[in-house]
């Protein structure tokens, strides 16, 4: 059991030194995309609507891990600038999903196209065997994760 919890927080580690390089590369993709006057919380915002593609408010505050006014209030600016766009549940009208635009998503898209290019341009240096390891590594990362979280009844984050 030690040895379990010490190559856990090995993995976390790992995992957040991973994240931290990933937020560097999206931030610079997001400044590379200059068409754009996202800040990188906006970008995170558009970005957790595009992989759900239509969330509550409530949802994307829990996802964010920010308050629900703040979220509110970061939707509505989203809404105004024409990258969200809110549908009513026709069940109850007090409640609506927020996706995006097409002015929306065309933001995440060419950032997550800025990305991948300077990720690719990361990696090109590295041979085949190591690219495949990477990828599976990568792949069962998600898997586990997946698992673990509908098994804790917590599926909002992927």
């Amino acid at each position: 059991m030690k040895d379990n919890n010490h190559k856990i927080k090995s993995i976390l580690k790992q995992v957040m030194i991973f994240n931290d390089f990933y937020e560097e590369v999206i931030q610079s993709s997001i400044v590379k995309n200059q068409n754009t006057a996202v800040s990188k919380l906006e970008f995170k915002l558009l970005h957790t609507v595009y992989r759900h593609e239509s969330l509550m408010i409530s949802e994307v505050s829990e996802i964010l891990n920010i308050s629900l006014p703040n979220c509110s209030r970061y939707v509505k600016t989203a809404i105004e600038d024409g990258y969200l766009k809110k549908q009513i549940d026709l069940e109850d009208k007090r409640i609506y999903y927020i996706s995006l635009t097409e002015k929306g998503k065309n933001i995440v898209e060419s950032t997550l196209s800025n990305f991948s290019d300077d990720m690719s341009q990361q990696l090109l240096d590295l041979d085949f065997k190591t690219l495949e390891k990477l990828d599976q590594t990568f792949s069962n990362l998600n898997n586990l994760l997946s698992e673990t979280m509908l098994s804790s009844g917590n599926t909002r984050h992927n």
